[in-house]
């Protein structure tokens, strides 16, 4: 689940949640210019198809802004 009130997705048991921008542009930021907009909703996204491939054992927040751009998972408790 891509959401901007991640804390709300952890705790209602989303097992996979993706840290989104902003409530009404979750995959974007229209203060970007068009390029990097496009870019900032990819890495959104692409971390999203990626957080389907690990295994979680509960809820756990992926954030696509994390350095390295890897995803890094925080698991919730």
């Amino acid at each position: 689940m891509i959401s901007a009130i991640y804390n709300f997705a952890l705790t209602t048991g989303a097992n996979r949640v993706i840290r989104g921008a902003r409530i009404e542009h979750v995959c974007g930021d229209p203060t970007l210019s068009p390029e990097k907009d496009y870019a900032f909703g990819m890495r959104i996204v692409t971390t999203a198809l990626r957080t389907l491939t690990v295994a979680v054992p509960g809820p756990t927040l992926f954030d696509p802004m994390a350095a390295g751009g890897s995803g890094e998972a925080t698991h919730a408790s």
